[in-house]
């Protein structure tokens, strides 16, 4: 076991949003859908604070995890830190000056690159005293930082946001599973013949890193055929699709980032049984349940924008 110190030396807020989660959910895989990280993570949460405590906080099977007696009363108390937080960050956000100044703002891969230049266009526009700063990350990276304060709003693509962000739906984006002219599979283009999704979890995939809101999204997709197969994978979109276009296997991109090349033929669509899935495109804030200065003017200024 670790020496004792402070907790505020070493008590990390998503780690106790994790084991609060799971005082809920019942189960690690739930717990970590439920906050927006991957499994893995969640686990080593939960391992550290068990390491740094002393407790052990659950029990462990073949069957699953549970919680302990000691582990069901420090998720007790990890919410009670968390519903003091959100106080603190719901009166400090509320008294904040809404005029001038400077708006971080937190956004994935798409959102980043084909959406948020826009926005932040028409924002200074309107409000000329406004500087935004952008950031571009994976969603769930975007979340951390929201939740951590480090963004006054984010723009996720994950299929699922965790229930202690507000959240407003500012799209769709439909997503495309593409190959390079001469895959194989471009045959079912001109054909116009679908391919199965047992099929599709099947084949290795060119796909993004676990954190994206493009994996998430994929994983869930094909869960009931089995766990994503991926040939490579890439934390940039752009590099997927020179990937692609190499020839190193299909990839599930947005339609707004593979435009350019499906406009010129350098990637090829392929119809999937059922449709590829459609995803939304969400902003995430903390505080009030309506964002207050730079960035409400930032949320109105996205959900007014026509994207398709």
């Amino acid at each position: 076991m670790d020496e004792p110190s402070a907790a505020a030396d070493w008590v990390q807020i998503p780690s106790l949003r994790v084991l609060a989660a799971l005082a809920e959910s019942g189960s690690v895989g739930a717990a970590a859908r439920r906050v927006g990280v991957a499994q893995p993570n969640a686990s080593r949460s939960i391992a550290v604070l068990e390491r740094r405590t002393g407790l052990r906080m659950l029990d462990r099977s073949p069957r699953g995890s549970t919680l302990t007696q000691e582990g069901r009363l420090a998720a007790a108390w990890a919410q009670e830190v968390l519903d003091s937080l959100e106080r603190f960050a719901a009166g400090t956000r509320a008294l904040a000056h809404d005029g001038a100044g400077k708006l971080a703002v937190g956004a994935s891969q798409t959102v980043a690159e084909h959406l948020a230049p826009l926005w932040i266009s028409r924002l200074n526009r309107s409000h000329p005293s406004t500087s935004v700063v952008l950031d571009m990350q994976n969603s769930e990276r975007v979340i951390a930082g929201v939740a951590s304060g480090e963004y006054g709003i984010g723009f996720v693509e994950s299929p699922t946001v965790p229930e202690y962000l507000h959240q407003s739906v500012i799209c769709e984006d439909p997503l495309e599973l593409v190959v390079a002219p001469d895959h194989p599979w471009a045959a079912h283009s001109a054909r116009d013949e679908p391919v199965h999704l047992r099929e599709l979890a099947k084949t290795p995939l060119v796909i993004r890193e676990a954190g994206s809101g493009t994996r998430a999204l994929v994983d869930e997709v094909l869960e009931p055929f089995g766990p994503v197969r991926p040939v490579s994978e890439l934390n940039s979109t752009a590099a997927i699709i020179r990937a692609v276009r190499a020839g190193a296997g299909p990839a599930i991109l947005s339609r707004l980032a593979a435009a350019d090349e499906l406009a010129d033929g350098r990637l090829v669509p392929v119809p999937v049984a059922d449709g590829t899935p459609r995803r939304k495109l969400r902003a995430v804030w903390t505080g009030p349940a309506t964002p207050v200065g730079s960035a409400a003017r930032m949320l109105e200024t996205a959900l007014r924008t026509d994207h398709f």
